[in-house]
């Protein structure tokens, strides 16, 4: 009972996610010299909180189709990446936090989490695709071409907004939106789990260079 109330909410989201585009398609959109391909996890709402901008979603090729190629080239275009074992727990952190899918009692694990989203694919807990794949896939064309000017690391948050603020020419300070409370995110995983995000985020690793780590800082 308590699933088919759960994926009766996901219906409704995704419905309106799609109403949302049809509106933003038959308005007039505002003129700016910039677009933030705002990747889930990655302070990306305290970003946008910061440049005046709406929160959304939304891929670097899909923003492209909707601006056109020739606004697209004029804007400088960027976005934030974070290491993909770090971003996963984010994910799972705040879903649990926000009970998404009832998870709010700490009835699903990390690792069975994990297990779910990314190896069965589980339409239920893998309720957007989007929000599962792998950075390369929100920042790349078909042919796997970077589509966006700069690439921003969460690793070094207050140097990107600092670049930003320059580039920008903007005097503001960067929000701590959604802040969360957790231990390190190395804390969270067992062998499969790791191995079983190596393997799906393999594309970020490989470009970005990301490891799974020993340090023990505490991320957000």
């Amino acid at each position: 009972m308590k699933k088919t109330y759960y994926a009766a909410k996901n219906t409704y989201k995704a419905k309106k996610r799609t109403f949302k585009k049809w509106l933003k398609r038959n308005r007039s959109q505002p003129v700016r010299d910039f677009e933030f391909i705002h990747i889930n996890k990655t302070a990306g709402s305290s970003i946008e909180k910061a440049l005046g901008v709406p929160f959304e979603h939304a891929s670097a090729l899909e923003k492209r189709e909707e601006l056109g190629r020739a606004e697209w080239q004029r804007r400088f275009t960027f976005s934030v990446v974070r290491n993909p074992w770090d971003k996963v727990v984010s994910h799972y952190a705040y879903r649990v936090k926000t009970n998404q899918h009832g998870m709010g009692n700490g009835s699903v694990s990390f690792s069975q989490w994990v297990d779910l989203c990314f190896e069965q694919k589980d339409p239920f807990y893998r309720d957007r695709e989007l929000m599962f794949v792998s950075q390369c896939d929100w920042l790349t064309d078909n042919t796997g071409a970077l589509l966006v000017d700069k690439v921003y690391r969460f690793e070094d948050l207050a140097g990107a907004f600092a670049d930003l603020k320059k580039r920008l020419n903007l005097e503001v300070d960067l929000p701590h939106l959604k802040p969360s409370k957790r231990t390190v995110y190395q804390d969270y995983y067992d062998e499969t789990s790791q191995a079983i995000i190596a393997k799906h985020f393999a594309d970020d690793i490989k470009r970005f260079g990301y490891v799974f780590s020993a340090e023990t800082k505490p991320s957000q």
